[in-house]
């Protein structure tokens, strides 16, 4: 999958240790969708943290990812 990440979700990546792969999982398989605001969050459980990834990225190219992060009030 060929993804456009911004500045801002290439250094949370980096700082928060998220694996790309991981990104691509939560996009291509998510467990829960929501769209708010022309944009759209894909949440993928990850059993090792017990934790949902949520993805955002823009709701017209699910490719441009705007952030990453560890979303704690959602569970898995």
């Amino acid at each position: 999958m060929d993804l456009t990440l911004t500045e801002h979700a290439a250094f949370v990546v980096q700082r928060r240790g998220i694996k790309i792969e991981w990104i691509e999982a939560a996009i291509l398989v998510p467990d829960r969708t929501e769209n708010r605001d022309g944009k759209q969050s894909f949440l993928k459980c990850h059993g090792a943290r017990g934790k949902m990834l949520r993805v955002v990225t823009r709701e017209d190219n699910h490719h441009h990812v705007i952030t990453v992060y560890f979303d704690r009030r959602a569970s898995c």
